[in-house]
């Protein structure tokens, strides 16, 4: 891998065993690319996990087995906060079933098999760098090349040569940048991250809404926008997705 990432990487564990633990969290770190990378939070149960702001970790570990818990109910509940998490199970000699991988699990590992176990967690985290690394738009300005966090983007407006996208700058500035590319060019990769035209000219990031209606939009900037009557549906459809 030749991507370094600027930001914290956000990991929980969540299991009530001590020891399984503290091998996870060593493991963890042995494939971290630079030290102080990595924030670890432990969960020794899945209601500590879901009180906290799930929706902030970049990776969840999670065991199948808990007191009056099952963590097939903890992923399922996780995932509808969080729809584009990392997620592993780690658990000790529980058969999977079908309904275990409704969540959408990244793998399914065996704490009683330590070297396997120890091969699929450091191949879990090069997944988790190599995630954030595709979160990123890489677009061309003037003479020079930009990478963009996708996450960052409020949105894309058409301009007669290429477009402006307007994005958070250190979590508060938001910037214009002119850019080669069109929208519908860069659509493709946006889309499953989720952005949608709510018209022609604007390529909308529907995590940033405060609301909006049949033909107009707001974001949480206050920034107003059109929705045309041809984009209306597919882009209630995203919004509706996305936002609930």
């Amino acid at each position: 891998m030749n991507y370094k990432g600027d930001e914290l990487f956000w990991i929980a564990i969540c299991d009530d065993e001590k020891d399984s633990v503290r091998e996870i969290k060593e493991i963890l770190l042995e494939g971290e690319m630079e030290p102080g990378e990595f924030k670890i939070s432990v969960f020794f149960s899945g209601r500590a996990l879901l009180e906290a702001n799930v929706g902030r970790y970049d990776l969840l570990i999670l065991d199948m087995v808990f007191p009056e818990e099952h963590g097939r109910e903890i992923a399922c509940e996780y995932r509808s906060r969080n729809k584009d998490g990392l997620f592993v199970y780690c658990t000790g000699k529980v058969a999977p079933i079908p309904d275990d991988f409704r969540a959408g699990p990244y793998r399914y590992m065996r704490k009683e098999q330590p070297r396997k176990l120890r091969r699929e967690l450091l191949e879990t985290v090069e997944e988790m760098y190599r995630r954030r690394a595709r979160k990123h738009l890489e677009v061309t300005g003037g003479k020079s090349t930009y990478m963009i966090n996708i996450e960052d983007i409020l949105y894309l407006e058409i301009a007669k040569t290429g477009s402006f996208v307007y994005y958070y700058r250190n979590s508060e500035d938001i910037c214009a940048l002119k850019i080669r590319e069109k929208p519908r060019e860069l659509y493709p990769k946006l889309c499953v991250f989720g952005f949608e035209f709510a018209h022609n000219s604007y390529l909308v990031n529907c995590h940033y809404l405060s609301w909006w209606n049949s033909n107009e939009l707001e974001l949480v900037n206050g920034k107003r926008l059109s929705v045309s009557r041809a984009k209306e549906k597919k882009f209630s459809e995203a919004c509706m997705k996305y936002i609930t």
